[in-house]
């Protein structure tokens, strides 16, 4: 391996932790050209001063960047990548569940072509060891769900939230604006990112310190969706609100039309609905085509057609739940048709995310080669 490599380690009271990890990094990384950058946020702990002993004890080339205080995880990677001077970066926790004898293998897999390697827990030979907190499982469970949806380019990504991955350097955009859940969706949705591969990883359960979910774990997890959701939906443009805004625009042309053909014309109301459920049919697409997905390539015609189809999937979702939900479960007729009415927007854009408006990406033997730049995101 001819790369040279820059370990970017944020720390947060890691004292128990970051001596055995720059240990068991010195013991897997023999023959490599590398640096480790620990990037803390003002631990109280000595985690600076420990880490720079077990580094000058094993001869380990050393940065630290004190930040004095708490300032997040994508900045301090940011950070880290500023003041590197390896071509490969490799991102990774300190608290040892992330494994020291992976980082060979993502740095492999980079060397070899990929632009990303990301250690994955979800894929054939990975996993999570020990008894994992449900709260977590979920989090992170909802979490690659919702990017899965939000962004195009995590699609095909098993573990999309992955906290520990390697890339080439140059592949990262450090002027564009990063949020602070997980930089490695930024990355993939933000920067020119050609091919993805995924190396398979077990999760490890922490053997010192104390896990950063919190103590009040109900309304940090409630805390960490709100989140979630809001930093995906920034690296998404916003498409699901957009989407919804068209959604609000099209029930009211498919009223005017109704009324027009109802009222004025004096056509029957079941002959009426017709051209007023085309009417915000097509207002739907037309206002998705040049707004919501302005980026993405279909011809009118031939995406109508297919924006017919997934109304028609939409509808039936609406209809399916809410029937479930007041016949079978008893719920209130109102609350049913409401919440079919959310699964059957959720269907929608799913629909048009994955087969009106498709994100144009292939995707082979669990690689990723976008044909898209970063402006389609």
């Amino acid at each position: 391996m001819g790369d040279s490599v820059s370990i970017v380690v944020p720390t947060l009271n890691e004292a128990g932790n970051v001596g055995r990890l720059i240990e068991e990094l010195a013991t897997n990384l023999k023959g490599i050209d590398y640096e480790i950058i620990i990037v803390d946020d003002g631990s109280t702990d000595g985690t600076t001063k420990v880490a720079e002993e077990a580094a000058r004890g094993l001869g380990v080339n050393l940065k630290v960047i004190e930040r004095g205080r708490r300032l997040g995880l994508s900045s301090a990677v940011i950070d880290g990548v500023r003041a590197s001077r390896g071509n490969v970066i490799v991102v990774m926790d300190a608290d040892l569940q992330h494994p020291p004898s992976v980082v060979p293998k993502l740095i492999e897999a980079v060397s070899n072509g990929a632009d990303v390697a990301i250690a994955s827990r979800y894929v054939k030979g990975g996993g999570i060891a020990g008894d994992w907190p449900i709260l977590r499982r979920v989090i992170s469970w909802g979490a690659a769900t919702l990017a899965h949806i939000l962004i195009p380019s995590a699609r095909g990504i098993k573990d999309p939230v992955s906290g520990f991955f390697a890339f080439k350097k140059s592949v990262m955009c450090l002027n564009r604006p990063y949020g602070d859940y997980k930089i490695l969706l930024d990355i993939l949705a933000l920067c020119r990112v050609g091919s993805v591969v995924e190396v398979p990883y077990v999760f490890r359960t922490r053997e010192a310190g104390s896990s950063k979910l919190g103590a009040r774990q109900i309304v940090n997890y409630v805390k960490q969706l709100v989140s979630i959701t809001v930093n995906l939906l920034a690296i998404s443009k916003y498409r699901p609100l957009k989407f919804a805004t068209v959604g609000v625009i099209g029930l009211f042309v498919s009223e005017l039309v109704l009324h027009a053909f109802w009222r004025i014309l004096g056509l029957p109301y079941f002959i009426s609905l017709i051209p007023a459920l085309e009417a915000g049919i097509v207002n739907n697409f037309t206002l998705n085509k040049v707004w919501t997905f302005r980026d993405r390539s279909v011809g009118y015609l031939v995406g109508l057609g297919k924006y017919h189809v997934a109304s028609l999937v939409g509808t039936a979702v609406n209809y399916a739940v809410t029937n479930l939900l007041h016949y079978v479960l008893g719920v209130n007729g109102y609350v049913a048709y409401v919440i079919g009415v959310i699964f059957g927007f959720l269907a929608n854009y799913i629909m048009a995310e994955v087969y009106v408006f498709k994100y144009r990406g292939v995707v082979v033997n669990n690689t990723i080669a976008s044909t898209q730049g970063p402006e389609a995101y």
